[in-house]
């Protein structure tokens, strides 16, 4: 997002492909910052799937979204292409648009089925990105990744930025941002200025800052049900969950915290856990809306998990349920809710809080 907004601030065309959507396939693909409208963009997919089965190409629904909103970009004329990778990148269908440029915000263990079970593993998948890109911005100080990029980087060819080192990254966060949507947003602004050659002034900076504040759903999106702050962040990893975490301690000081969790098979839910088991004085455990779900039940029986006062977690099934049992409790205390641990757990809460609200 901020490096598509920062390119359309310095007057140049750009358009934006990202995964997963929460609440309509029509998130998957921005042009000019808007979201296309259903219209464009079911006939652009219709074209796509058309053109496929015509020639017997048994394509994955995201090989197919992916060739759909290339048409989208190609149909408008847009000069940049701003792609988000779905799985890694050796396996990843937005590798075949033989990216300019590759940004790598962080790694964590994440689809370890398919990229493999350690984080340099992953690093490596990754970077396979790097076939057709004259320029890594990397926006991690972990040893291990840095040590990986600088290799491979170096093996390639491609000119590394090191984003995390540079002035401005990583500095306080300002009331309108988390720290790391922040972090984020400098360093997709960086990566614009490095595409372009161009550099963004400060009163330009502030506004792409601003169009970032809620613009993706389940993305520290705030709301609030009967007087109780909520946050939806699909924080679906440990550094993902350990940065939202961070970031409502920010805002919200030491407000007791109740979160309610929902996480795939596929994560590291021990590391996730370990983690919720410090923060939370309330902890609610649920399924998201995914054939992948992680079975509450099995969770709270196989870990024990237990909130900071010692009670074992809560399990509710039904995210609603979970949500209006985790709201009672923080109404009592005057404190804040969580939903965290997947953006398909964020897909079922958000669409009855954004009716609600």
């Amino acid at each position: 997002m901020a490096l598509s907004g920062t390119l359309e601030a310095l007057g140049h065309s750009a358009g934006a492909y990202l995964s997963p959507h929460i609440l309509s396939y029509t998130e998957r693909v921005m042009v000019h910052g808007k979201y296309v409208t259903e219209g464009v963009f079911a006939a652009a997919m219709d074209e796509t799937i058309t053109i496929a089965d015509g020639h017997g190409i048994p394509a994955t629904q995201f090989e197919l979204l992916t060739a759909g909103a290339l048409k989208l970009f190609r149909d408008a004329g847009i000069e940049w292409a701003v792609l988000e990778a779905g799985l890694g990148a050796r396996r990843d269908a937005t590798t075949a648009a033989a990216p300019e440029m590759v940004v790598l915000t962080n790694v964590d263990l994440d689809h370890t089925e398919l990229l493999g079970d350690t984080v340099e593993d992953i690093a490596r998948e990754k970077l396979a990105s790097l076939a057709s890109a004259r320029i890594l911005v990397l926006g991690t100080r972990e040893a291990r990744v840095v040590e990986i990029a600088r290799r491979e980087c170096e093996k390639s060819g491609v000119h590394l930025v090191e984003a995390a080192t540079e002035p401005g990254i990583g500095s306080p966060g300002k009331p309108m941002l988390p720290p790391y949507a922040e972090h984020n947003v400098r360093i997709g602004i960086l990566a614009a200025e490095l595409l372009t050659g161009e550099r963004l002034g400060a009163e330009a900076g502030v506004r792409v800052e601003r169009q970032a504040v809620g613009s993706l759903p389940a993305r520290f999106e705030r709301h609030e049900v009967r007087g109780v702050p909520v946050i939806v962040d699909g924080g679906h990893n440990v550094a993902g969950l350990e940065a939202v975490l961070d970031a409502v301690r920010a805002l919200y000081g030491g407000r007791p915290l109740g979160v309610v969790f929902g996480v795939l098979k596929d994560k590291d839910i021990v590391g996730m856990l370990s983690r919720l088991s410090k923060k939370a004085h309330v902890l609610v455990l649920t399924r998201p809306d995914n054939e992948r779900a992680a079975d509450p039940e099995w969770i709270e029986r196989e870990h024990g998990l237990r909130d900071l006062g010692g009670r074992r977690a809560r399990v509710e099934v039904d995210v609603r349920d979970a949500l209006a049992a985790a709201v009672a409790e923080m109404e009592k205390i005057g404190g804040v809710v969580l939903v965290t641990g997947s953006l398909y757990t964020g897909s079922l809460i958000l669409r009855g809080l954004r009716g609600a609200t």
